[in-house]
């Protein structure tokens, strides 16, 4: 069974709905037993980084997060959830007043999320992009997937990067470390690639 953290900012029924489609037995929920007794686990997002972090621990679900990410069961983190696994974010900065120039995140992923630099472009980016530079190996080279988001990845260690994509720049799409997979764009919404995405994280919580 997935367990998808529900910590009131995810995209939740759509990321249910996918997994359902595919045939993996998933479960939405905040409950820190269910998290733990799941095979894999998905922390979903949608929204602004710094409120993330406060549902997270006013649900107190940072702890059960780190101990899923550190038992080694496969854990993917989508768009926000993603964000939310490296060390911190400049989302938010000013509205909450930091010194540091980051929102402090899990730090379980070395990197900080930074904004899209002006380049001419729209920012949110929204909509699809191939995937480039492929090592992860839930993901092929040139999947076409789905993106909504203001901010990327910086990631500190090159190794976890396992695929890129562009909009203004080229930037990291999704990282992979040991059991601990990240996501920028949508699988869920990204058709025919994401639900491949999803029947393959799925084969790895069942090894």
């Amino acid at each position: 069974m997935i367990a998808v953290i529900d910590y009131g900012m995810g995209n939740l029924g759509s990321v249910e709905k996918a997994l359902k489609y595919i045939g993996s037995d998933c479960v939405i929920t905040s409950d820190a037993d269910v998290i733990a007794d799941a095979s894999g686990v998905i922390l979903p997002g949608v929204g602004s980084y710094g409120p993330a972090m406060d549902q997270l621990a006013d649900r107190d679900l940072i702890n059960p997060i780190f101990d899923a990410v550190y038992s080694g069961k496969p854990f993917l983190g989508i768009c926000l959830g993603m964000q939310l696994l490296l060390e911190g974010s400049e989302e938010n900065v000013i509205e909450r007043r930091e010194t540091k120039g980051v929102v402090s995140g899990l730090g379980i992923i070395p990197g900080f999320v930074r904004r899209f630099p002006e380049s001419g472009l729209k920012v949110p980016q929204m909509g699809w992009n191939n995937l480039t530079d492929v090592t992860g190996r839930l993901l092929t080279e040139g999947d076409y997937v789905y993106f909504v988001h203001s901010y990327y990845c910086q990631l500190g260690d090159a190794h976890d990067n396992a695929a890129n994509t562009e909009y203004g720049i080229k930037y990291c799409a999704s990282f992979e470390h040991e059991n601990i997979f990240g996501m920028q764009f949508h699988p869920e919404k990204s058709g025919d690639a994401g639900l491949r995405i999803l029947q393959k994280f799925t084969a790895e919580t069942r090894l």
